[in-house]
Parts: structure tokens; sequence; C-alpha cells
């Protein structure tokens, strides 16, 4: 019996829901009735992601010169719409903790996604971009719709898993034949069930193919190049980009990013990963 991938996200929405107080923030910032006030009310209701979000705020992520000791101060500093995409994303890593999965390590699924989310969003202040934090969520939830395919369809995911291996093929391309959709379909489908703006639902179906992206490019064209380099090395960045594997060089013009550029922000990115993983990602999976 065949299955798409909507339907494979809809086969398991309950046990992959988002918590009501982020649940509700969401629609508080997409509708302008609300004031920072009012979502800094919400956010304080909810114990455990007050502490969580001012842990992030006094961290080295947003090295704010003063400390932020409240919510409703981060409302104020990092903004609505920034703080919203903060909140997804640091949310869905508890969400899909929760759900088994023997085919790969968390702790290395989380550290490859927010090196790419770092990257993300090194490129777009690189690119002065406003909320640059929508980067960063797109780039830490690229991969996630692989989480629901190893859940939901272990077997098929084992074998597509072995052949990208030994065969050195790209594993979107293996679902996509197998499948006939990938990792990326569902991720987008499961962003599309939470709700989620259009710039990250377009980000994450399309970081594998920018430039087949309906709207959004340029997002997705930093997706892309973040998945790129938070897999590859500094020496392979350079004289050897005519041919990577796994960068569409057409992206670069749609991000308006050269090969130099991408030289000096995954270098300076390196010590951002290495400070924000121990609050993002090693308090959640420990």
């Amino acid at each position: 019996m065949s299955i798409s991938a909507r339907k494979l996200v809809m086969n398991i929405s309950e046990k992959i829901s988002l918590p009501d107080t982020v649940i509700q923030v969401n629609r508080m910032v997409n509708n302008p009735i609300y004031s920072a006030a009012d979502i800094g009310d919400t956010i304080s209701s909810d114990r455990d992601l007050t502490a969580r979000l001012l842990r992030i705020a006094n961290s080295p992520f947003f090295n704010f010169p003063s400390h932020i000791n409240s919510v409703h101060r981060a409302v104020t500093v990092i903004g609505n719409h920034e703080l919203r995409d903060l909140l997804l994303a640091t949310c869905a890593i508890d969400v899909f903790d929760k759900l088994p999965n023997e085919l790969v390590s968390m702790e290395t699924f989380w550290r490859h996604s927010l090196r790419c989310g770092v990257i993300a969003r090194a490129l777009a202040k690189h690119l002065h971009k406003p909320n640059v934090e929508r980067y960063f969520t797109a780039g830490l939830l690229h991969d996630i719709g692989s989480l629901l395919i190893n859940h939901q369809l272990p077997e098929q995911a084992k074998k597509i898993l072995k052949q990208s291996s030994h065969h050195r093929q790209r594993r979107f391309v293996i679902e996509q034949e197998q499948l006939g959709f990938s990792h990326a379909d569902v991720g987008g489908e499961l962003l599309r069930l939470w709700g989620l703006p259009d710039y990250l639902i377009v980000s994450v179906e399309h970081h594998h193919t920018p430039l087949l992206a309906p709207r959004y490019q340029q997002d997705a064209a930093i997706a892309h190049i973040a998945n790129y380099l938070s897999n590859t090395l500094l020496s392979n960045i350079g004289e050897n980009l005519e041919v990577p594997i796994g960068l569409d060089i057409k992206a670069l013009n749609t991000a308006q990013l050269s090969p130099e550029d991408l030289q000096s922000i995954l270098k300076n990115s390196d010590q951002t990963f290495n400070e924000t993983l121990e609050i993002l990602v090693y308090d959640q999976v420990a």
C-alpha cells in the first residue's frame, strides 16, 4: 500500500504535536491584536519554557551586553517572530527525542542539525537579513522529516541508509525513487501541520532543491548551502568548489554568496556552534 508524505505525517500527528504554549504563541504572533506583553504573559505561564528561553537569551548565541532577567524583556529585545522561531526550534528537539529511533544517533543528528542552523544564521547575518532566527530554525529543522521516516517506515529507511552508504548516493534521491517522496517533503508537511510560516516550510521542503522552490528561493538556498557546509571541511571550499558533492553551485548566486564568504563564515561559526550546543541539545537529549 502506497503512502504519501502528508499521510505519513498525519498517521503520527498526535505523537508529534508541539506544546500548547508554543501553539498559542504561534497563533498570537500571527495575529496583530496581540502585543509583545501578551506574548510574554503566555510564555511566562510555562515555567520550563520560561527557563529555557532565558538561558538562550543570556547565552553567547545572542551575546547581549546586559543580562536578560525576564521573558517580557526577552520578547522586547529579541522580537516576536524571532522568539517564536527559537521556541519552535528548541521545542522540536523535545518532541522528537520522545520518539523511539534505532537507526540514527540522536546526538549526532542534532549536532548536524544545530551546526546547519548556526551556519544558516551566520550566512543570513552576513547578508544583513532581518530576523536571522528564521534561518537558524530552518537549518535546525531541515532534516526532521528523516526522523519520521525512520520511525514510521523503519525497514525501508534501513535499506535506504544502507544503499546511500554503500553506493555514496544522496539519501533524498533514493527516498524519492523508492518511496515517492523524500525526508524534505515529510519535513515540509510536518511544519505545515504545525501551522508554521511559509518561509520555514519552503526552506525545509527545498533544502536539497533550492532552485525549485516556488517562493522564498533565497531562504531555501541559504538552508541548502548551510547543509552542505555542515557536512564539509574548510579544505573542501575553494578551488574545488566547481564540482562539490551535495552543493548546487547556482544556489550561491541565488543566495548572493561567494566561495570566499563561505570560508569565512564556516570558520567563524564554529565558536558559536560549540557555545550553543550544550544549551540547545545536550540538556535535552541527555
